[in-house]
């Protein structure tokens, strides 16, 4: 076989098997397999050109395999074709933005050998300890990006390992990440010992050095495990416990996302109180009725919709439940110099203003000017807002979606609400709910429990609905609360503080549920520190990176 042919094939198996590590296939130890076969590769670099090529062909392949439905999105009926354009771009930037830590951690060994020159096996393999550093601490950073798409950060490739996840409730998603690029260094100084050619690979097993590795590594491995079983978590969040409850009712409409912006709003309108209402004959009324993100694509809470705001209005009356609403929602700014930079201007009126993505509580008895309201602030760069509008205003008009979507403006402040007297919960919109130390932010302000809402719609029963699905899991664990997803397709589901989810709906199906959730008032550690892992993890790698800066200094 050619060899040009033999690496290329090499790249894209090791890509595969990254991307295989994730949802909905979650076969997470290949994700500490293809790490350590990345590490190999860049230390059998010896030019930049060369550990570019490599490390970029293998997570090219990474990122084909696991945000390729952004792209495969489009060819769906109704949908924009922009989306294949745009999903394809995604795969080939996404793998430019991943490889920059393995570019640091190149150069970053390269200088510690400096320091410690040697051919021994330390000294060679010595940069090993600031893989795990680097790699995690370049995730934390790009998080807090304004065009960040954490989507694939390593610890959201074990949501579905609830063994495995639990003290995540200290550290947050990055003490899995760090977990798993550690396990990976230990894979990789086994197997670059155990291809040793100065000792056969049966006797490196039976050595002092062989046992302790591969000791380290089943410690290492089993480490999560260990405070699972100690820590006893089913018995203290297990479904129906002693804690106090509300009853959730969730509905997914399953309505073609494409097609709800060109609909007839009143028919919509319709659609949706036909399935409030059929709680009215329901054995258990449930305290709140959620319906997903943007349910209803129109200003509802404008006066020039006040035909179809009544319709919801009724039915909450009539019914006697709350109502949260995602909704568009808009604000004209009557002075033009409170007016945010970036603000869009009414051409016939020359008023500015600005659209956001929202969630609306609407409660019986409540006027519409004391509903309580969260405007989105994690908006997906690129597709509802472009990063950096507000400092370079022109880019806000590159894109224009065929549907009401580009154009968001960003939300002002997190919001917990208030379901009366019973209960207060937050919101996470979409996106929202992939941003840990955002998310936590909700449970800090006083969240008893959680509600995601989204329109996965877009996707249809390819891997970003089953991931999206899956990596909240993860903001129930950090936090410890129960949470309620809401999806316009699928999928909808309740999911408690171990993990473990409840009344899990199809995809591109039509359904009502109703299912019990807990209030919490207790936090973690994590919620009370968010920052605390990530932020040592950055500061020693921090640290790492100036000694390796010093080989330059000393050898001029």
């Amino acid at each position: 076989m050619n060899p040009k042919l033999r690496r290329t094939i090499f790249y894209a198996i090791t890509g595969i098997c990254l991307g295989l590590a994730f949802p909905p296939f979650s076969i997470y130890t290949l994700l500490i397999a293809g790490y350590a076969i990345l590490i190999h590769i860049i230390h059998t670099s010896e030019k930049f050109k060369q550990v570019f090529v490599r490390t970029y062909s293998v997570l090219f392949f990474f990122t084909l395999l696991s945000v390729s439905w952004i792209a495969l999105s489009g060819l769906r009926a109704n949908a924009d074709r922009f989306m294949i354009i745009g999903g394809f771009l995604t795969v080939v930037l996404y793998a430019v933005v991943l490889i920059i830590p393995f570019i640091i951690y190149f150069y970053a060994r390269k200088g510690l050998r400096r320091l410690f020159p040697g051919e021994s096996g330390f000294r060679k393999n010595l940069s090993l300890i600031y893989f795990p550093f680097i790699i995690t601490a370049y995730e934390y950073i790009f998080e807090h990006m304004e065009q960040s798409f954490p989507w694939l950060t390593a610890g959201n490739a074990f949501a579905e390992a609830l063994h495995k996840i639990q003290f995540i409730e200290i550290t947050g998603v990055y003490g899995l990440s760090f977990w798993a690029y550690t396990l990976s260094v230990l894979v990789y100084i086994f197997f670059y010992q155990f291809t040793d050619n100065t000792i056969t690979a049966r006797d490196f097993i039976r050595s002092k050095k062989g046992i302790l590795l591969i000791v380290l590594i089943a410690f290492v491995y089993f480490l999560p495990d260990v405070y699972t079983a100690v820590s006893s978590p089913r018995a203290k969040y297990e479904k129906n416990g002693s804690e106090k409850t509300v009853t959730a009712g969730i509905i997914q409409p399953n309505i073609d996302p494409w097609r709800k912006w060109g609909a007839k709003q009143m028919d919509l309108v319709n659609e949706y109180v036909e399935m409030i209402n059929s709680y009215d004959s329901a054995n258990v009324k449930p305290d709140l009725i959620v319906l997903p993100e943007t349910a209803v694509p129109f200003y509802m809470l404008d006066d020039y919709y006040a035909d179809k705001y009544g319709v919801f209005r009724d039915a909450c009356e009539r019914l006697g439940v709350p109502l949260l609403i995602g909704t568009p929602d808009i604000v004209h700014y009557n002075d033009s110099v409170k007016a945010r930079i970036d603000s869009r201007e009414n051409k016939s009126t020359g008023q500015r203003y600005d659209s956001f993505n929202s969630a609306v509580l609407m409660q019986p008895g409540e006027p519409k000017i004391s509903h309580q309201k969260y405007a989105k602030i994690k908006l997906v760069f690129a597709s509802e807002r472009m990063p950096y509008q507000d400092k370079l205003v022109f880019m806000k008009n590159l894109i224009r979606w065929s549907v009401g979507i580009s154009s968001f403006q960003v939300g002002w402040d997190t919001t917990v609400f208030n379901l009366g007297n019973k209960a207060r919960f937050s919101t996470a919109i979409c996106f929202e709910s992939i941003y840990p130390a955002f998310f936590s932010s909700f449970v800090k302000k006083g969240a008893q429990f959680c509600v995601v809402i989204t329109n996965d719609g877009w996707w249809g029963k390819l891997f970003g609905t089953y991931q999206h699905n899956s990596f909240a899991v993860l903001r129930a664990v950090e936090n410890r609360r129960w949470i309620v997803r809401c999806a316009n397709t699928g999928i909808s589901c309740v999911i408690d503080p171990y993990g473990n989810i409840y009344d899990k709906t199809g995809v591109l199906e039509k359904a009502v549920l109703t299912e019990r959730v807990g209030l919490r008032d207790d936090i973690t550690f994590y919620t009370t520190n968010p920052d605390l892992f990530p932020m040592v993890i950055v500061l020693a790698a921090g640290i790492m990176l100036m000694v390796s800066l010093a080989s330059v200094f000393r050898r001029a």
